[in-house]
């Protein structure tokens, strides 16, 4: 049985789920207005995240969202026109929503005072509804401001009533639903029957039922008297969702109470019996006919019926599960019939009254999910279990990195090469499936980019709106998997970069025509994997990057020597946004001007080990490539000897690796180069950057080891004592004092048992 902590943090996870589809289909309808399909998916988001808040009676939250299903419904229904001023309020709401799911996410419930901000949001949505904004829906605490002064003449309802149901200072209230409730996942039978104090229920039938097979399950028909002994305040709270369906007063005659007795639930659940027999009869013959939109839309009558039935018996569920299995298998209403059918089904589990409660649609949407995953199921798993597995992998690999060392003793110290060949058999057979684990628990790391990329349309309609801008974003690429690690590692740089693109790259729209240019400007952003690499692009036509202006800015903050800023070419001057502080913002805002971005963007990428390139035309616009690892979890090394140490540095940032004779390095000064296939490569002695005084030493050829690092697009050699092999190591970050060691990524433990501490060769050079 789940703990309400665990069904808590379910909650949280569907809901932040459902505020993420209900954000970007905002921004789809906001483009595309008159798309239905568009608008019914975010109506259903909005709604499952509003039953699902029932369940839990987090009322601020369902008051809000209450309010933003409301007008939905009116725009999918066509009597109100989705606009920019109504989206701008929807985004509003569920920006306060999601804030009160961090709050019950951190504190297992709702913050004080965030029923008065809801009410707020509920108010500016409604108003496009044209209700008239109410000072009531008092709080539980101020029952005087509700009460209803009693008056002499009754409504027509009330003097209808039997005199036993008059009692002195009882509340006496007429709740008729609207028809449309069961789409709001609104349950009046259960909100009735749970009224505050009830002491009395009647159900008004209406006049006509109309003919059975007209009958549609999906209007509310039925209206509820209730008798209460709370005072009026409690009762209006319990109906708070609902007032402009409740009409109440307080009964001031004096008269003795008739508690409701079992003929009138008998009655209604007689109806409602009957009703579910003759619709499960209807059903069987249209799925042996072969009607299968009939049969749907009787089973979907059937599931608006379920709201005022009990759990179906076996024979009842055995009855719709067979007429539900005649249906034709590849059919879109197949899987609708076979999940409510297997809900159902007297061998599966019958859902209990308060998981039916506003989740009644979940076994189709399951299994509408499957089917567009090709019938591929889903198991969600909490990813501190995924990121253990990743650690036992890497102990795997330690272990078996081990097994070449204990071949290498059993030969040379113990003379057993027939023992040591073995070993080195069964190191290849456990290399083979070490490295398929690996690389299957690595595919359970991955996720697509585009888990990052939704997140920039709503940043894109803000900013651009703030700023007077038109500005179409284009995404491309979405499902590129990458490393979760690496996934996350994007979010801040891809930001800032989008910042400036917005705010410095694109222009006005009076400035793009007066250019010759659409009066709306284009960000584009693409992903694709180029081997084991993951390559952004984020490109814009705006001005792009004004180099004179760069050189001036960098000059006047003291970043760069003004001669040495004149000699540099425009591909060149482009890159001194890189540099710590630098910024062409006049003014400080909260969008640029603190000195704060690129540089940070360089900053952030290269922590995973990955590049960044820019390039740009004055007055065609902006592009930046971003290249990043496909994964984070194993690291291949390059093992390098100097000074009687061994290091690793990642292959990745590798070019080659040469042997140099002594004679053909040049000096100049301090500093030494060498010509390889007709390019000049400078060099560094790895020694002098580690503060190390030994100087580097020659084979028995008079060489030196150079190994060649890419560097700012630019080839660089190291000179090392001599090359080591290579091996896959679990990198691990290093802590506390040692942290601040920027010229080491990290350390790994090698299968000898040693320590190989991996440099950084970015920080070093």
């Amino acid at each position: 049985m789940n703990t309400t902590a665990e069904i808590l943090e379910q909650f949280v996870l569907e809901a932040r789920e459902c505020l993420e589809a209900i954000g970007q289909r905002l921004l789809d309808i906001e483009r595309s207005p008159d798309n239905p399909a568009l608008l019914n998916d975010l109506f259903r988001s909005v709604h499952t995240l509003k039953g699902n808040c029932g369940l839990f009676e987090f009322g601020a939250l369902e008051h809000v969202v209450h309010a933003g299903e409301d007008v939905l419904d009116q725009v999918r229904a066509g009597r109100l026109v989705y606009s920019s001023a109504m989206a701008d309020a929807l985004f509003a709401a569920m920006d306060h929503s999601a804030e009160l799911i961090d709050a019950i996410a951190s504190h297992g419930r709702l913050p004080d005072g965030a029923m008065a901000r809801s009410e707020t949001l509920a108010a500016d949505l409604r108003d496009f509804l044209g209700t008239p904004r109410k000072a009531a829906k008092p709080a539980p605490a101020t029952p005087a401001a509700m009460a209803t002064p009693a008056v002499p003449a009754l409504p027509e309802w009330a003097q209808t009533l039997a005199p036993t149901w008059h009692r002195p200072s009882h509340v006496l209230l007429r709740y008729q639903p609207e028809p449309d409730c069961f789409f709001k996942g609104e349950d009046p039978w259960q909100l009735a029957r749970a009224t505050p104090g009830l002491v009395d229920l009647k159900v008004l039938s209406p006049a006509d039922w109309g003919p059975l097979d007209a009958f549609d399950c999906y209007r509310s028909q039925l209206g509820f008297v209730v008798l209460s002994s709370a005072p009026e305040a409690y009762v209006m709270e319990h109906y708070r969702y609902v007032p402009e369906q409740c009409e109440v007063l307080t009964l001031a005659a004096p008269d003795p109470v008739r508690t409701l007795g079992e003929p009138h639930h008998a009655l209604l659940a007689q109806r409602l019996a009957q009703l579910w027999t003759d619709q499960i009869a209807l059903l069987q013959r249209h799925a042996t006919a072969g009607t299968v939109e009939a049969a749907r839309q009787v089973l979907a009558q059937l599931l608006a019926v379920r709201q005022g039935l009990a759990t179906p018996d076996s024979a009842e569920a055995t009855s719709l599960a067979e007429a539900a299995a005649q249906l034709p298998a590849d059919d879109a209403a197949q899987p609708l019939l076979a999940g409510w059918a297997r809900q159902h089904h007297p061998l599966g589990a019958i859902q209990s009254e308060p998981t039916a409660r506003g989740l009644t649609a979940a076994p189709a949407v399951a299994d509408d999910a499957a089917s567009e995953r090709g019938g591929h199921k889903v198991l969600k798993v909490a990813q501190d279990k995924v990121d253990r597995l990743m650690d036992l992998i890497g102990e795997m690999v330690v272990a078996k990195n081990a097994l070449p060392y204990l071949a290498q003793r059993a030969e040379v110290h113990f003379g057993q090469r027939e023992l040591a060949r073995e070993i080195k058999n069964q190191y290849a057979v456990i290399n083979r499936i070490a490295e398929d684990m690996q690389h299957a628990i690595m595919q359970v790391r991955m996720l697509p980019v585009g888990t990052v990329f939704q997140r920039f349309g709503r940043l894109v309609r803000d900013i651009s709106k703030r700023l007077g801008k038109e500005v179409q974003l284009i995404i491309e690429g979405e499902d590129t998997e990458a490393d979760k690690n690496v996934i996350e590692s994007l979010a801040d740089p891809l930001i800032h970069i989008l910042r400036n693109s917005l705010d410095h790259g694109i222009e006005t729209p009076d400035v793009r025509l007066a250019a010759g240019k659409p009066a709306h400007g284009t960000l584009r952003v693409s992903a694709r994997q180029d081997g084991d690499r993951v390559v952004l692009d984020i490109r814009d036509d705006g001005a792009g990057v004004d180099t004179a202006r760069v050189r001036a800015k960098a000059v006047e903050r003291g970043l760069i020597p003004a001669d040495r800023a004149e000699a540099l070419s425009d591909a060149e001057a482009v890159q001194l946004v890189f540099l710590p502080g630098f910024s062409t913002a006049e003014n400080i805002s909260d969008l640029s001007g603190r000195g704060v971005g690129m540089d940070v963007v360089r900053s952030a990428v290269e922590r995973v080990n990955g590049t960044v390139q820019l390039s740009s035309v004055r007055g065609q616009g902006t592009t930046l490539q971003l290249t990043l690892p496909l994964s984070m979890a194993v690291t291949h090394v390059m093992m390098i000897r100097s000074a009687g140490c061994r290091f690793g540095v990642p292959m990745d940032l590798i070019v080659e690796t040469v042997r140099v004779p002594a004679d053909e390095i040049h000096r100049f000064k301090q500093a030494q180069t060498v010509v390889l296939r007709g390019r000049i490569v400078p060099l560094r002695p790895l020694n002098a950057l580690l503060g190390m005084d030994e100087p580097a030493q020659l084979n028995a050829e008079g060489e030196h080891a150079v190994l060649v690092l890419r560097w700012g697009g630019e080839p660089i050699g190291l000179i090392v004592d001599d090359f080591d092999g290579t091996s896959d190591i679990i990198l691990r970050p290093l802590e506390g004092v040692l942290g601040g060691m920027t010229g080491f990524a990290g350390s790994a433990l090698m299968g000898d048992g040693s320590v190989l501490m991996i440099l950084n060769p970015k920080e070093l050079l």
